[in-house]
């Protein structure tokens, strides 16, 4: 593919996107270019778009955003060998780790002093995100893909490698209990992989109804990915304080089919959700802490230190998209029913504002060019 221009999703500022033309570059020696297909909407997206900003990273230059990406080859670097041809199907790893220190050399490269992350204000200038019709990546860092999966579900071959991480975290073996706190993308993605490794319940709570009826497979058109599920009231929180928490892990360990779990997946980064987490563990038990919430949270430690609960965190991942592509290339997880709505590059503001109303049928919003 030649050309010198083409259309990218420009973030300005909080609500200020703008479809504008960038100039296309070569691939650098190590570099592949990838004609991106499409991009999955995520957390840090939302963030970004809505506050300028994802914690304490702003946006204070133009910033294309996107990381979950898949497309096609399109140009090669110089120093790419054979393994990369032109028209070849990829998805993106989106992390630029350095290669070169202790930590990388260890293969924990998602914890690189120096790592770069894709669509990200993380540094300065930023890495560019996949809103963009074409884009440049390091070549060690993309993967082929086989044409049984779609761009789209391609996109989310990320966010499955996020909850991948997660599970391998965890140690979860056959046979062990598992509860997943939060419906979202992540926390769906969490369930069908405890399934897969042979959980022997895998519990689902979430504060919105229709998500927990989607993971039980309520309209019977697919296979449930839970066993159990539980609905947070969350007009509760305000009159019950400090007990909230404690309320609710009650309830859970209460409810049919729950009770406490050898493993509790944490995908909202929520303190309250983080308690209830701390509090549904069986002793000796996990809680994994998958979802970023507010970098400083009052976590009830005492009660995990006398069940000695064991707190994870989880940090992106690593050695993860081979095997995300095998699972859903042998169909253990199917990515296809989470993708709800679907948008074209020039409607990706559309797309981040639907995504912010977070529509009752809203799961996964991926963006396509």
């Amino acid at each position: 593919m030649t050309t010198d221009t083409h259309l990218a999703a420009v973030l300005h500022g909080a609500h200020d996107m703008r479809i504008q033309t960038r100039k296309t570059t070569i691939p650098g020696p190590d570099e592949v270019q990838v004609r991106i297909r499409a991009t999955g909407i995520c957390g840090s997206d939302m963030h970004y778009y809505h506050s300028g900003k994802n914690g304490i990273f702003m946006v204070r230059q133009p910033l294309i955003l996107g990381h979950e990406a898949a497309g096609e080859i399109t140009a090669v670097g110089s120093n790419v060998g054979k393994e990369f041809q032109i028209g070849d199907r990829v998805v993106v790893e989106p992390q630029r780790p350095c290669r070169k220190c202790d930590i990388c050399s260890s293969g924990s490269y998602n914890l690189c002093r120096q790592l770069k992350f894709t669509g990200s204000a993380s540094v300065e200038p930023p890495i560019q995100g996949t809103l963009q019709e074409l884009y440049n990546h390091p070549a060690l860092f993309v993967h082929k893909m086989p044409d049984t999966i779609s761009f789209e579900e391609g996109a989310l071959l990320e966010p499955l490698s996020v909850a991948l991480h997660a599970i391998r975290r965890s140690g979860l073996t056959v046979g062990q209990s598992v509860l997943i706190l939060g419906a979202g993308a992540i926390g769906l993605l969490c369930a069908s992989l405890a399934q897969a490794a042979g959980a022997s319940r895998v519990g689902i709570v979430d504060i919105d109804q229709s998500r927990l009826d989607f993971a039980m497979a309520k309209s019977g058109s697919r296979k449930a990915i839970a066993t159990a599920s539980y609905r947070i009231d969350q007009s509760k929180m305000g009159s019950m304080k400090e007990g909230f928490a404690s309320h609710v892990a009650k309830e859970i360990l209460e409810s049919e089919g729950l009770g406490a779990a050898d493993i509790v997946l944490e995908c909202t980064g929520v303190e309250s959700c983080c308690n209830i987490g701390i509090n549904c563990t069986a002793p000796g038990g996990k809680v994994v802490l998958v979802g970023m919430g507010s970098p400083t949270q009052n976590l009830q430690i005492g009660r995990a230190a006398v069940h000695e609960v064991d707190l994870l965190a989880v940090w992106r991942y690593a050695n993860t998209f081979q095997t995300a592509i095998n699972l859903v290339q042998n169909g253990q997880v199917h990515l296809r029913p989470l993708i709800t709505h679907i948008f074209d590059l020039k409607n990706a503001e559309k797309a981040l504002e639907t995504t912010l109303a977070k529509p009752a049928d809203l799961i996964k919003c991926v963006i396509t060019c």
